[in-house]
């Protein structure tokens, strides 16, 4: 395999990375079917005994861990935002003015969209509902709504899930881009090993000494320091290894083996396990970014990009925010034959499954699309670069220089440090 990527440049400064909008659009249903099982059968929220036969109880328990989609979806943004930075650039933020115009522009609209539709779903119905999953979304005060609007429902657990359950990942989306000129420092000055051990470290002291941290994900830092790490080994790689998609894909494998040993046997749902089950679904997704990007003619890379695939990431972002509060209107409002679990299972599958993602389609189309191209853009349906959690890459995604020319331009470096080695000032310090 390194032989063929040799032979073969990977994506270049004018290719996109449809798998990657595969990717999201894989996760932001994988959060939708979350939802569904909850809705189906909450007994894993509310500690009570499941009222689902056994074999729906099997086929919702793999959908228990929603989790690792928005962990995945921190690891992508850090990848996007950092490959964004390098198309003809040297991997610098040099206007942030333009940066968080961007950012702002890119995510807000939608978000605050869906933020007045989720109050309002949440007064009118979610209210009304008894029991889980319900009572986890309610009640509405202003202070919780306040805390939406100015995105820090995340830094106190009683917020956090309030209105609609997956807001509060957004919001740590939005503090991330804050910190991100800092972070792309940090990336540049120490390095990516050390870069990505000081953000885990981090983390994992919080944890250690301060018993809300698990409650406040602080672990996404190190998620999102690894994607960023995962961009800049891809396209500026040390040339004297090289590429490694061989071992990205050993990685890849072993990192998805942990992470399904860890839910399944070891309680991927308990607090104390979701940092380590995130860290191992992060790593995985990296090594598949990054071996999607060395190595585009991999099945892995042509699967993601499958068209169908790919066009589900064109609005996972709406697909993620809305999914929420229209599928509490619909399930509250189910005709009377499908209040069983099997009977609700087909319901959601069936109908409700279709009219979400034709409902959060429209809604992309009116307060997503829109904001996505500047009058400037060269190609208007261009999609930004390093779009947040949940959301699509550009469809036409610049991303930075080919292999070849990283190793091109380190052949000229190369071929001047030997010109200067020969001039007889610098002969004596090559004898040394």
């Amino acid at each position: 395999m390194r032989r063929r990527a040799g032979r073969r440049a990977s994506n270049s400064t004018h290719e996109r990375l449809p798998f990657i909008e595969g990717l999201r659009g894989i996760a932001a249903l994988y959060v939708v079917l979350t939802h569904f099982g909850s809705m189906i059968d909450p007994s894993h929220l509310a500690g009570t005994k499941s009222k689902a036969p056994g074999w729906l109880q099997s086929i919702i328990h793999p959908l228990w861990y929603g989790h690792l989609a928005v962990a995945a979806f921190i690891v992508l943004s850090g990848y996007c935002l950092q490959t964004s930075l390098f198309g003809g650039k040297d991997g610098r933020i040099h206007n942030f003015r333009k940066f968080y115009a961007r950012r702002a522009r890119r995510i807000l609209p939608p978000y605050y969209a869906t933020l007045i539709l989720s109050v309002l779903v949440s007064i009118y119905i979610t209210s009304k509902q008894p029991g889980m999953p319900f009572s986890q979304y309610v009640p509405v005060t202003r202070e919780n709504v306040l805390a939406h609007v100015f995105m820090l429902q995340n830094f106190r657990p009683d917020w956090m899930y309030k209105l609609n359950g997956v807001l509060w990942s957004i919001s740590i989306e939005w503090q991330l881009y804050i910190l991100f000129p800092i972070l792309v420092a940090l990336l540049l000055k120490v390095g990516r090993v050390l870069y990505v051990a000081v953000s885990a470290l981090a983390a994992v002291a919080l944890l250690m000494y301060i018993p809300d941290a698990i409650k406040l994900y602080v672990w996404y830092v190190p998620l999102f320091a690894l994607g960023m790490a995962a961009s800049h080994l891809a396209y500026r790689p040390n040339l004297r290894v090289g590429i490694l998609p061989r071992l990205s894909a050993y990685v890849c494998v072993m990192a998805t083996a942990s992470c399904v040993y860890t839910c399944y046997l070891e309680g991927g749902t308990k607090p104390a396990m979701l940092p380590i089950c995130d860290a191992f679904v992060g790593i995985a997704v990296a090594a598949l970014v990054y071996l999607g990007t060395v190595a585009p003619w991999t099945p892995f890379t042509k699967l993601f990009a499958w068209k169908p695939i790919a066009g589900l990431g064109f609005f996972s972002y709406s697909l993620y925010l809305m999914h929420h509060p229209i599928l509490q209107v619909l399930y509250v409002n189910r005709p009377a034959w499908a209040n069983r679990p099997e009977s609700g299972a087909a319901y959601l599958m069936i109908i409700c499954l279709p009219v979400i993602l034709l409902a959060c389609y429209l809604f992309s189309r009116l307060f997503e699309m829109p904001f996505m191209a500047t009058k400037k853009s060269r190609v208007p349906s261009q999609r930004e670069l390093g779009a947040p959690v949940a959301l699509p890459l550009m469809s036409r995604m610049a991303v930075v220089q080919t292999e070849r020319a990283a190793r091109a331009e380190a052949l000229v470096q190369a071929t001047l440090a030997t010109a200067e080695k020969t001039t007889p000032a610098a002969a004596p310090a090559s004898g040394a």
